[in-house]
Order: C-alpha cells, then sequence, then structure tokens
C-alpha cells in the first residue's frame, strides 16, 4: 500500500521505436478499465491515481485481508481521525506512501481494529498490545 515504487506517468520514457511494433498498443486500466494509450510495455494504469489505488488495494488486501473500498469505509468511519489521539495523521515518507493514518490490527488474531497514525500505532507495538503493561503506563501518568 505504502510503496509507490513505479514512476509516476510523467516520468515515464520508453521509447517506442526501440520495440520491434514500433509503437505501445492501447489497453485497458487495470484498475477502472478505461482504454489508454501506455508509454511502455509495462504500464498497467491509465494515470497515476489509478496506479496508486491499484497499488494500495493490493497492499491491504494481501497484508490485512482488506480492500481499498474496507479502508475508505473506515476512513469516512472515523472522521479521517486517529482512532486513539483524534490527530489527521501524517506520512511517513511521501515518495513511499500514500495514507495517513495506517491500518492497526491484533498481531495475535489478524483483526483489524482501525485507523491509528503512526505514532499511535507505534505506541501501541511498544507495549507489545499488552492491556496490563497499557494500565500501568496510564497510572504511571496519572502519578499513581
Amino acid at each position: 500500500m505504502y510503496s509507490l515504487h513505479n514512476k509516476p506517468k510523467a516520468q515515464q520514457t520508453a521509447d517506442p521505436s526501440k520495440y520491434p511494433q514500433g509503437k505501445f498498443k492501447d489497453k485497458p486500466c487495470r484498475k477502472c478499465g478505461t482504454t489508454f494509450s501506455p508509454k511502455a510495455p509495462s504500464e498497467l494504469y491509465c494515470s497515476d491515481p489509478c496506479r496508486v489505488t491499484a497499488l494500495n488495494d493490493r497492499y491491504l488486501e494481501r497484508t490485512y485481508g482488506i480492500t481499498w473500498d474496507d479502508y475508505e469505509r473506515m476512513l469516512e468511519e472515523q472522521e479521517h481521525k486517529c482512532k486513539l489521539c483524534g490527530s489527521e495523521g501524517f506520512l511517513m515518507d511521501e515518495k513511499r506512501h500514500s495514507m495517513k493514518l495506517v491500518v492497526d490490527h491484533c498481531h495475535e488474531g489478524g483483526q483489524v481494529r482501525g485507523l491509528l497514525c503512526h505514532n499511535c500505532n507505534r505506541a501501541l507495538g511498544l507495549l507489545k498490545d499488552d492491556v496490563d503493561t497499557l494500565q500501568k503506563a496510564i497510572d504511571y501518568l496519572g502519578g499513581s
């Protein structure tokens, strides 16, 4: 999801004359189905938004068993805010990530719990998702 390794369309530079057919055939976008003229034989998507959405969709399905539509539904349900701190989140690396909120899941059962900002997700991970440790941290911060 986060990895956007393929170059944006504007930076793709294949030369059709170097290929036997001398041109690239029009083909349907793998995401939306729109027919487009590729700039390289390996180009699969008609636009950068289709490419990013398709890559994110594949990542989410492979890693968490949810679709991009599931992610967007959760975003709407959470009003585009972290489920813990209420922030809008942030991009860790704009060149490699496209989502401000990450999918939080139970490491034991794999169930998706919600969308968190990177800091809240890391905090839970550092506390090993342990309720007792988290309660001790709460007590500590409260002065108990």
